[in-house]
């Protein structure tokens, strides 16, 4: 048997991590005031299916004890302990979640119990049921026979409805904290007679992030000969180990960028998971960040920067081609990106960053130059190419906030998704710009139309935004005069063409016509 299985509360008191639910339970089962429908939210492995079994035992145990736990002997308690007893149904909604097998369901409510005293139904991830199945299951919640209770288990609670929750009594499950899975694991060592390193448990502990069976799992399966040691786990486990991360943050602090770069290189070519590492960056800083909280001290700006850059990294890292990257342009920001980083000659970074400055035309008014950042030279190294791209992105962004909206539009419209959003943003004309807003005048109904609803806009001003640093505005304007215009001329051309003959044979030619300049006028005619 897995141990996960075999160390399964059998009783409240062994339930961890829950008092809170533990206690309003035994309250109700001293009280016999159990109410016939319950929903357990919460993440995987802290207890719900557990304790769903522990109240079907409470509810036929024959030997329930004063404080209510049932008795573990007699045989309704013994037969949910096996799994055997036929009035205690566990179904699994994932493989089970059609209006059929609901219907189905409410035929068996209504006969009695074959053995037990009760029936009890616990559905497991009952957020998978269609929303068909859940308006069959509405009012045998609502009104179930006397004798038959529902357990409902989810780990998406958002997923339910309103209408069932309602109707039943929720609990919400709570992640089970670090120092209590460690308690667990320890406790089930001893028994099953493993050397157990207290730096291997406290590193499942922290990698299962609340789940106590994930923990008891990964402890099973990462013991070896009933040895459990905390350098197996961390291989394992892609950990890098409390040292590296005190490491890194010290680098961080002092600033050094090539120290810091080439231990990141360090953890990715001995193996180790980068997400995971960026995990524990995270992890250190919060705790650093907390520490200083708790002794009256402000929140350190700097770890506050960190913990952001690292943010972005570790989103990054999803998508990346290489994985440290994301990792070293995190470090290349924190330290300022202009420090000197040299390869024995020239500090590129200082070059790069310097020339554009000096070099740095104004922008006209009518037509805007954006002056070129230089590119890393030939003999630079892969991390100085990378750090002079960072460079040049940030150094653009800083141009475009110096200039007006309506000098850098292209820009703007570059920067918009989906392409047919930007294709209609770049047929529009740039009439007005001020500090509040920027009107764009539209010479066709249908670009008009499209950029004009409140997600459209809202796009372009996040972009504006981000560009320029400050929020303006968008507003959209249709030029009727220039559309009647159009439409006009394009009427005149057609008359002047159309031939007596023609109009005879095709006596709708002049329906036709004003059907086609209809559609010129909406999809913009001049630009087809």
């Amino acid at each position: 048997m897995a141990l996960y299985s075999k160390y399964r509360p059998q009783n409240f008191a062994n339930l961890v991590g829950q008092e809170h639910i533990r206690q309003t339970l035994l309250h109700e089962i001293q009280k016999n005031t159990l109410t016939h429908a319950y929903l357990f939210a919460g993440p995987r492995g802290t207890g719900k299916t557990s304790t769903a079994r522990l109240i079907a035992k409470a509810l036929n145990c024959t030997k329930l004890n004063a404080e209510g736990e049932p008795c573990e002997t007699c045989d309704f308690c013994t037969s949910i302990t096996d799994g055997r007893l036929i009035d205690v149904i566990e179904i699994d909604a994932a493989s089970n979640r059609g209006i059929d097998e609901i219907r189905d369901l409410k035929e068996k409510i209504q006969f009695a119990p074959t053995h037990a005293k009760t029936k009890v139904y616990i559905i497991d991830e009952v957020h998978m049921l269609t929303k068909e199945a859940f308006n069959a299951l509405l009012k045998t919640l609502e009104e179930p026979p006397e004798n038959v209770y529902f357990i409902l288990c989810t780990t998406e609670i958002h997923k339910i409805p309103e209408t069932i929750i309602s109707r039943c009594q929720r609990f919400d499950f709570k992640r089970i904290d670090t120092k209590t899975i460690m308690t667990r694991l320890s406790y089930i060592a001893q028994t099953e007679k493993i050397e157990a390193e207290d730096a291997a448990i406290e590193l499942i502990a922290r990698h299962s992030e609340g789940g106590l069976r994930d923990a008891i799992g990964l402890m099973e399966q990462l013991t070896i000969g009933d040895k459990l040691l905390a350098e197996y786990v961390r291989s394992h486990l892609g950990i890098t180990g409390h040292q590296t991360i005190v490491a890194l943050h010290d680098l961080l602090e002092k600033k050094e960028m090539q120290k810091a770069i080439h231990l990141i290189n360090e953890v990715h070519n001995e193996g180790y998971d980068l997400s995971s590492f960026a995990k524990e960056i995270l992890e250190g800083l919060r705790d650093k960040l907390i520490s200083g909280i708790q002794q009256g001290k402000a929140a350190d700006l700097g770890i506050l920067e960190m913990i952001s850059r690292f943010e972005e990294a570790r989103d990054m890292l999803r998508n990346t081609v290489i994985p440290q990257l994301p990792l070293e342009i995190a470090v290349i920001k924190i330290c300022g990106g202009g420090e000197t980083m040299t390869d024995g000659n020239t500090a590129v970074n200082k070059e790069v960053k310097a020339k554009p400055v000096a070099a740095a035309p104004k922008p006209a008014a009518a037509a805007p130059i954006i002056p070129k950042m230089p590119e890393a030279t030939p003999e630079a190294t892969n991390s100085e190419k990378e750090t002079a791209q960072v460079l040049k992105k940030e150094f653009e962004t800083e141009q475009f906030k110096e200039g007006s909206v309506g000098q850098h539009w292209a820009r703007v419209t570059d920067k918009v998704q989906p392409p047919s959003l930007r294709r209609s943003l770049m047929e529009a004309k740039v009439a007005q710009v001020d500090d509040a807003t920027i009107k764009l005048i539209f010479r066709a109904r249908f670009h008009f139309e499209k950029v004009n609803t409140i997600e459209c806009r809202a796009k372009a001003e996040t972009i504006i935004t981000e560009l320029f640093g400050k929020t303006i505005k968008v507003v959209c304007e249709l030029d009727e005069s220039e559309l009647k215009m159009k439409a006009e001329d394009r009427s005149k051309m057609a008359q002047e063409k159309a031939k007596p003959a023609e109009r005879k044979k095709a006596p709708d030619a002049n329906a036709a016509g004003d059907l086609a300049d209809k559609a010129m006028e909406i999809f913009g005619g001049d630009d087809f």
